[in-house]
């Protein structure tokens, strides 16, 4: 009988727990260095990243590249209380660590002085989101963490993106024991582009 989705979040954060921090974080370094080689990052000029979770797959390195880089960066500010994430653009010109503050799960958050996202889409041509998940599989399904922020977020971007014909790329990232050979899916779950993986 396949796993539930509950099933599959217990047994993959039992899994990340048990694991050594340090191996992990040089695991993320080895996803965002080969991530930053392709043509897809070279020719993205909007990046949406996120600030990770401890022991999550972290996307900091893409961050901070793009930011270098003079690439639009916008990271996910959730709305307290509510299902509704939006992205905010960072601003290139002041240090981004000014611009962050503690929000849902203690995990930095843009400040209300950033512009949202959604409202600049017609800017950019190509747009690469950095999702996380509790797994993956190989094929782009997609596990959250059960909140349904990144679905109703990307759902209203594509809507955006189909608008104004901006190209979006939805990129999962992960570490290798987050792919699983299958997933259970449902009509709403939105799927990755491709998956971005140590491996």
């Amino acid at each position: 009988m396949p796993k539930t989705k509950p099933q599959v979040r217990k047994e993959i954060r039992e899994l990340l727990a048990s694991k050594c921090a340090q191996d992990l974080a040089s695991q993320s370094n080895k996803i965002c260095s080969a991530f930053l080689q392709t043509r897809l990052y070279k020719e993205s000029d909007a990046i949406l990243s996120y600030m990770p979770m401890p022991k999550e797959a972290s996307p900091l390195s893409i961050t901070e590249a793009a930011l270098k880089d003079g690439k639009a960066l916008a990271l996910p500010r959730v709305l307290p209380n509510t299902s509704i994430m939006d992205f905010y653009l960072i601003k290139k010109d002041v240090p981004l660590q000014s611009q962050l503050t503690k929000g849902a799960w203690n995990i930095d958050e843009p400040s209300a002085c950033c512009e949202n996202f959604l409202s600049l889409v017609g800017k950019f041509k190509k747009i690469t989101v950095i999702v996380p998940g509790v797994a993956f599989t190989k094929e782009g399904v997609r596990l959250g963490h059960g909140k349904g922020f990144y679905d109703i977020y990307i759902k209203r971007l594509l809507e955006k993106c189909h608008e104004t014909e901006s190209s979006v790329t939805l990129a999962g990232l992960c570490f290798d024991f987050q792919l699983l050979p299958e997933l259970p899916c449902e009509s709403h779950d939105i799927k990755m582009n491709l998956i971005l993986s140590p491996s």
